[in-house]
């Protein structure tokens, strides 16, 4: 189980019967949930309006207990992968939620993944190839456990705009960044906050940037994972996919669109890069 901050493709999700809560938009005055009843461009639209710029909600406690309630019914265990802590009340929500519910007999897991996004969406990757495989429980859960602090993301925002007016960016920084043509990079530190990491003022530059931290993990460790997601920018997206694919060796795990929440404070065109290192240097 995972929440729609975790950016994931729709097929895999089905295929592998991944459950995902939905977290709530507002925009316009209407509650939408996210990528079902509101898409990205609709999003956007919203996003221009100069009164009213939308939020984004954290799930009710009576929808999170029904779920995991359903999905007791169906399952033996259940892992819930959420979002980071410290960017969303959510995982919080998972934790009072699984607390009434788990028993001996059918416990609930529930993980601070410290993570969103593509970033996110590789350890529910992870979590159900792993379970396709037959592998236990508890190996799943030490193995995305041991996977989180090695996995990164890296966000390309074209303009710190709606990152101030989302509030992930102070006003006045966002501004005097906007007036200077600053395009940062953003990313989660270890604990899940969110972290402005380095700047450029071109898109080329921002390229060279995430390439040169691919780069970099490959020669640390390795890159053992990838994925690539982005805010209504397929050919960037399709671009860093065929640079990186000469960094790394492959292809990514994924590419696939954000999610409205997380697009509400990166905006269109965004592109980020998720990856996840290997544990020792290959041989």
């Amino acid at each position: 189980i995972t929440d729609s901050i975790a950016d994931v493709p729709d097929a895999f999700l089905l295929d592998h019967r991944v459950s995902v809560l939905l977290l709530g938009v507002m925009a316009n005055g209407t509650a939408y949930l996210d990528k079902t009843t509101i898409k990205l461009k609709q999003l956007f639209d919203a996003m221009e309006r100069p009164d009213e710029y939308p939020t984004s909600a954290q799930p009710e406690p009576a929808r999170l207990k029904a779920m995991l309630t359903e999905r007791l019914a169906q399952f033996d265990s259940l892992i819930v992968i959420s979002v980071a802590d410290k960017l969303s009340g959510t995982y919080q929500g998972w934790v009072k939620a699984a607390r009434e519910l788990s028993t001996p007999e059918k416990p609930i897991t529930v993980i601070d993944s410290r993570l969103n996004s593509g970033a996110q969406g590789l350890m529910v990757k992870l979590a159900a190839d792993m379970i396709a495989q037959g592998r236990t429980h508890e190996e799943i859960v030490q193995a995305i456990e041991a996977r989180i602090p090695r996995t990164h993301i890296y966000v390309c925002l074209n303009t710190l705009a709606y990152a101030v007016r989302g509030g992930r960016v102070p006003n006045t920084v966002g501004k005097l960044g906007m007036r200077l043509g600053m395009r940062p990079i953003m990313t989660l530190d270890k604990h899940g906050h969110g972290a402005a990491f380095g700047v450029s003022f071109s898109q080329k530059g921002l390229t060279r940037k995430i390439l040169a931290l691919a780069q970099k993990a490959m020669r640390r460790n390795g890159i053992e994972a990838y994925s690539i997601v982005h805010g209504d920018n397929l050919p960037l997206a399709e671009m860093y996919r065929d640079q990186l694919k000469r960094i790394v060796g492959k292809e990514p795990e994924f590419i696939t669109e954000i999610s409205s929440a997380v697009a509400l404070h990166a905006g269109p065109g965004t592109v980020a890069v998720c990856l996840t290192e290997r544990s020792e240097p290959v041989q």
